[in-house]
């Protein structure tokens, strides 16, 4: 067995299986259980990165490794499949388990219930890595259903709050929308139609998903497209649940009731990603048949794009009017990855469309900023005891290391050149760009409200004076613990822009990717995009108005936000999309209620008909016989009545 075989099933097998293991350990103690935590995570991470030669170096072709595991139709296995998609997220989930797993030793000491917290940490971890290495769609779905069940559970990790309680519910049934559209689409594959004139094609596999859609499409109308594109659509409704767009956003906010540092690993860095993941996977697998891409391109590719755009902006606009300030994150984090939605929507747009690669670059960029922001924003609230920057300020001089990580976070989120989002963000609107106009002015548009967003949080939480809430405590820097992990997501933040080519250069290694990654891009043609001096344009006026409402008081324009107009009740309201889930879910139950007396009512009546019947039968047999006849006609006019109502019952 080669060490990419044996690195590629241990690096999601190993999380699982230790975690398990965690109650044990927790026996010896909790440093040992802390320190069991960190070395698996630290032996996770190196299994991932241990797989990247094997793609740098390898054949172009993707690798896969498979084992028996359901005996039956085409005797499905269980498999891990290595390419350069599988190896980026794979990587980002490890590194990440890392980093908060040793966050998490200082954010996280004195809680209750640590145990269970680090089992399904690890839980989590395995599950992750699992959903985006695995070779098949129905073991994707399993680890799918394990990563929503641990989101679940580490939101309600508080259990004793009802907030808690009341958001892992939230999350768990919004989620479940998404999951059935997953599923069916999966089912879809494995037994519809897909080509013309074949049984189906039997398998989950994508290698031979791939394979199959490859030979029909060399046979004019031999691909059943008109399935796909359903299939597709399906597709799409699992990744917007799952990555909190438009219309199922509102679940990540609540979904800040859980720690902060299970906030910055599910629903910045890893988790809140599956959607993205699974879109540029299945437009991976479309990219292998010219006819199913074309199928794709009048109405799947621009409906993502738009569902990306408008996410993006519902975001930021609502991350601008927010006060709490895990709140902000959450709120920048939809509007984020609706940039790499929007990426993905214009990944066909032209012949050399950058969008496939500038969705997943903009990916990892996200996952170090906003990451870095939950961080250091749990840090805040761990010295502070609150998450309302009303409540903050002047907190510069008190935590000096945490103002310059959250100068870098705010700089790197709001992309400016030479971080990591200038890059990744004007590869997605160069993208944009290229296949919509009013696409790319909304995005350009929704980057300056990013950048006032950036700022008011940082001019609230760290610039001005102390709040009288602050000048009651004592308030220093946060942990070194809690630091050391920043200051590493802060460097990579700088890094991770300048190695563009490089990631470019893996990103093609494979034949498949290669479709969508042959392009001409350097760090040089960045800064000469006629996109960069339009954005630039666009922050300063942006700058300038979001420093003079919040450092020098200008109340007019905070007053757009926190006044009583109704374009602030729009906002403080969310859009008013909890509100209609609301009042459709109590219009539901009215009705369920309803449906319930009308059929306790029939059910009444064929009770008493029947017991009447009975009634009338006693009688007749203690009747003369020359009312008989009479008893026999009502009993058989009742029977008549029954079968009726038992008709119009099952009918209801």
């Amino acid at each position: 067995m080669a060490l990419e075989e044996i690195s590629a099933w241990l690096v999601w097998v190993l999380p699982l299986v230790a975690s398990l293991f965690v109650p044990l350990v927790a026996k010896k103690g909790d440093k040992i259980r802390n320190y069991y935590v960190i070395a698996v995570a630290i032996v996770t991470a190196a299994l991932a990165f241990s797989l990247v030669p094997s793609v740098w170096f390898g054949n172009g072709q993707p690798t896969s490794y498979q084992i028996s595991w359901i005996p039956g139709i085409n005797n499905i296995n269980a498999g891990v499949y290595i390419d350069p998609l599988s190896v980026l997220f794979t990587c980002l989930v490890a590194f990440f388990g890392l980093i908060i797993a040793i966050y998490s030793w200082g954010y996280m000491r004195g809680e209750e219930g640590l145990t269970r917290y680090y089992f399904l940490i690890l839980l989590f971890i395995g599950s992750m890595i699992g959903l985006v290495i695995c070779d098949n769609m129905l073991q994707m779905f399993i680890f799918w259903e394990m990563v929503g069940l641990c989101s679940y559970a580490l939101i309600s990790f508080w259990y004793k709050r009802p907030e808690s309680i009341n958001a892992g519910i939230k999350v768990f049934i919004m989620t479940r929308i998404g999951d059935i559209c997953l599923l069916a689409a999966i089912a879809i594959l494995f037994a519809g139609p897909i080509i013309n004139g074949q049984g189906p094609l039997y398998t989950f596999g994508f290698r031979e998903v791939i394979a199959a859609l490859t030979t029909a499409a060399a046979t004019p109308g031999a691909l059943n497209t008109g399935l796909l594109v359903i299939v597709f659509f399906l597709v799409l409704g699992g990744a917007i649940s799952k990555s909190a767009q438009l219309p199922l956003f509102t679940w990540l906010y609540s979904a800040m009731e859980a720690p902060t540092s299970v906030s910055a690993l599910l629903h910045a860095a890893t988790m809140v990603k599956a959607g993205v993941y699974l879109l540029a996977r299945f437009i991976l697998i479309a990219s292998a048949a010219a006819p199913l891409i074309i199928a794709l391109q009048p109405l799947w590719f621009p409906i993502v794009a738009w569902i990306g755009v408008l996410t993006a902006l519902v975001g930021a606009t609502l991350a601008i009017t927010t006060t709490d300030i895990k709140g902000v994150l959450a709120y920048s984090t939809v509007s984020q990855i609706g940039f790499m939605m929007a990426g993905l929507g214009s990944a066909v747009s032209g012949a050399a469309s950058i969008g496939w690669f500038a969705s997943l670059f903009h990916m990892v960029s996200h996952a170090f900023f906003e990451g870095l922001g939950f961080l250091l924003a749990g840090g805040i609230i761990h010295v502070l005891g609150t998450r309302d920057m009303r409540l903050m300020g002047g907190l510069r001089k008190a935590m000096p290391v945490s103002f310059i990580l959250m100068g870098i976070m705010v700089i790197t989120t709001s992309g400016l050149p030479p971080f990591a989002a200038f890059f990744s963000k004007g590869l997605v609107i160069s993208s944009v760009t290229e296949a919509s106009t009013i696409q790319a002015i909304i995005l350009y548009a929704t980057a300056a409200i990013t950048f006032a967003y950036c700022i008011r949080m940082f001019t609230l939480v760290f610039m001005g004076k102390e709040s009288e809430h602050l000048q009651k405590q004592h308030i220093h820097e946060s942990p070194k613990v809690m630091l050391i992990p920043a200051a590493v997501l802060a460097a990579l933040c700088i890094a991770w822009g300048l190695s563009l080519p490089g990631v470019l250069d893996f990103m093609s290694k494979s034949t498949i990717t290669a479709n969508l990654t042959n392009l001409n891009i350097s760090i040089l043609s960045s800064f000469t995009d006629l996109e960069t001096p339009i954005f630039l344009a666009i922050l300063v006026p942006t700058g300038l108005l979001v420093y003079y409402s919040y450092y020098k008081n200008f109340q007019a324009a905070r007053n757009v936000g926190g006044g009583k107009n109704p374009i602030a009740t729009m906002l403080n309201h969310a859009y008013f999309f909890d509100d209609a889930y609301i009042a459709f879910a109590k219009g539901l139950a009215k009705v369920s209620r309803g449906l319930e007396h009308m059929e306790d009512g029939i059910t009444r009546s064929i009770n008493y008909l029947g017991a009447s019947t009975m009634r009338a039968a006693l009688k007749a047999r203690k009747a003369p016989s020359g009312s008989v006849q009479n008893y026999i006609a009502a009993a058989v006019l009742g029977f008549v009545l029954i079968i009726i109502l038992i008709i119009l019952t099952v009918g209801v």
